[in-house]
């Protein structure tokens, strides 16, 4: 299941050595012994074979080799058996308050998004700038390392979500609280999108979405949907509609 993502830093190197937060993963997290091997990715999804070579309480050493699958490496824990490919989806969430954005991005990059960007809307009520930044990568280099992700998923700027359109040039939609004029069902909306095209997904904050924001995006040429389900937290809406598009992409 776990696996390691290679330190953007690394360039093909045969050896990898790893000291403090690094290390620890390796000794204290996953318990690896000397000769003991793991799956590792790069930032761009490229497949790398590691073995433990040495290692003391503080650092170790690593062997890196490149390996064409999955399939083809060794490693003590047992990686995802799928791997096919995953639709390409592109988050983009309202901040929420407090670590819910944690907790987002974490189960996001867990279920396998291309990308996730945070957006400013007119409901939200906590202000996000770019600090996080920092954060919100650790949390999905670690969630890709837990789930055996085979998608290195990245995390962009904080935008404004009048920005959008100019943006994003591909299909969107945008997940909202009522039913909208003209509005379509998610099946329909996918049952001849390909699997091998980008697709945005725009989720409100705990406000929603504001009229004016659902005319504008309506007006961008993005497609408006309601879950039909009860009334989602934001949190809870993201991980719904992430599901869905993947379970309606994947299985068709």
């Amino acid at each position: 299941m776990r696996q390691y993502v290679l330190p953007p830093s690394y360039d093909g190197e045969a050896l990898l050595n790893l000291e403090k937060k690094d290390s620890q993963y390796f000794i204290k997290v996953l318990r690896l012994k000397k000769g003991d091997k793991i799956i590792a990715r790069d930032n761009k999804g490229k497949i790398y074979q590691l073995i433990l070579i040495d290692n003391d309480n503080t650092s170790c050493s690593l062997s890196v080799a490149p390996i064409e699958s999955v399939e083809e490496g060794e490693s003590t824990d047992s990686l995802p058996s799928f791997s096919g490919k995953y639709p390409l989806i592109h988050l983009f969430q309202c901040t929420c308050k407090g670590k819910k954005n944690d907790g987002i991005i974490r189960m996001a990059t867990e279920m396998g998004v291309q990308s996730i960007t945070l957006v400013q809307s007119n409901f939200c009520v906590s202000k996000k700038d770019n600090k996080d930044n920092s954060r919100f990568k650790t949390i999905i280099k670690e969630a890709i390392q837990q789930s055996g992700s085979p998608i290195p998923t990245t995390f962009n700027d904080v935008i404004k979500l009048e920005e959008l359109p100019n943006i994003w040039k591909h299909k969107l939609l945008f997940f909202h609280q009522s039913e909208l004029k003209d509005q379509k069902s998610l099946y329909t909306l996918l049952m001849d999108f390909p699997l091998d095209e980008p697709i945005g997904l725009l989720i409100g904050s705990e406000g929603g979405l504001s009229k004016e924001e659902c005319n504008l995006l309506i007006n961008s040429g993005f497609d408006p949907v309601l879950l039909k389900t009860n009334i989602l937290r934001a949190e809870t809406a993201s991980i719904a509609a992430i599901s869905a598009i993947h379970t309606l992409l994947m299985e068709k």
